[in-house]
């Protein structure tokens, strides 16, 4: 009896990418979970051996929940990798020369947490029940859903597992007033800028496609925003100003919380104009526009400059709350900006 294997173009490309990126988190996570955990290599295999069968579940499990935090040194004992904060290697008990424990998160709970939402969103989504054009109730369920987890995990990872105060994610409530009143003036001179970055995407993305082209693409994106849709079904005056609430005050706060306050936290270590700029091309991507990514991006930049310069996450959360308010506004008298 012989068996057929199905022809080589019939293999999904994307299942053999997941693979591949299985395959090498694996790898990754053995070598690493070698150099953490005491006692033998059983525990770094079982997390290693589920990320190659379950990326999405134990990958992040293993980065946000079970990787012991620190840094890795190298034992001059027995050679072999060890947590850098301990007094005495996890392998061989040399002494080893001692590291404060880590003042912050880093990229493990970043990528971590970025695979939590990519997994977690489109179930909520599904739970939920969203349409392509979706309710109100639709709506406001997932984005308080999605908000809730931002703030949910970026707190655990603060508190929990490095047990730092919720002022190292920016949350600081002194001087709000003055914070919220920078943030404000600040927001109101991101509209324009914003209107220019969208222009000069335009212009860019025509010299590769055309001009014509280009124009289709951005009033596409912005006739199949789900904010578009939802609006132009004919909303009364209290939804409209649910709508206002929703993405002037509690979608900013999410978002500020995670993309500022988290992940602009850990990679300012870089510096504070690399860390805005990475910070804010990842805020760019994850909205999933192409002709829109510039001004988001443009935009993410100026929050996380906002937040480095104010030390508040109050001030960002006012900008963003700002552009947000004046995107629905735009929506719903026609405004060309």
């Amino acid at each position: 009896m012989s068996v057929s294997l199905p022809p080589l173009q019939a293999f999904p490309p994307g299942l053999a990418i997941f693979i591949a990126v299985s395959a090498a988190a694996a790898a990754w996570v053995a070598q690493d979970a070698r150099a953490r955990f005491a006692g033998g290599p059983g525990e770094g295999w079982v997390w290693a051996i589920g990320t190659l069968v379950a990326l999405p579940i134990f990958l992040p499990l293993y980065l946000i929940a079970a990787r012991p935090v620190g840094s890795v040194a190298v034992c001059p004992s027995c050679g072999r990798r060890t947590i850098g904060h301990r007094a005495a290697c996890l392998h061989c008990g040399h002494p080893i020369t001692f590291e404060a424990f880590p003042d912050t998160w880093g990229w493990g709970e970043v990528v971590g947490i970025a695979v939590v939402f990519m997994i977690s969103l489109p179930v909520i989504a599904q739970a939920i029940g969203v349409e392509e054009v979706p309710t109100l109730a639709e709506l406001s369920t997932f984005a308080v859903a999605q908000n809730l987890l931002f703030l949910a995990l970026a707190a655990y990872v603060a508190r929990v597992r490095y047990r730092r105060p919720l002022t190292e994610l920016g949350l600081r409530g002194d001087r709000w007033p003055w914070r919220a009143a920078a943030g404000i003036i600040v927001g109101s001179v991101t509209i324009p800028l914003s209107a220019a970055s969208e222009q000069l995407a335009v212009s860019l993305i025509g010299l590769v496609v055309g001009p014509q082209r280009a124009e289709a693409m951005a009033a596409a994106e912005h006739a199949n925003d789900v904010l578009t849709r939802l609006l132009g079904t004919g909303l009364s005056t209290p939804a409209l100003a649910w709508i206002l609430i929703l993405v002037g005050v509690i979608v900013p706060v999410g978002e500020e919380v995670f993309f500022r306050g988290f992940v602009y936290g850990t990679l300012r270590r870089w510096g504070v104009l690399p860390g805005a700029l990475l910070s804010a091309v990842y805020f760019g991507a994850v909205h999933q526009q192409i002709v829109h990514f510039l001004p988001i991006t443009v935009l993410g930049i100026v929050l996380a400059l906002v937040y480095e310069r104010t030390g508040s996450l109050i001030s960002s959360m006012a900008v963003h709350g700002i552009n947000n308010v004046v995107a629905i506004l735009s929506i719903l008298y026609g405004w060309n900006i």
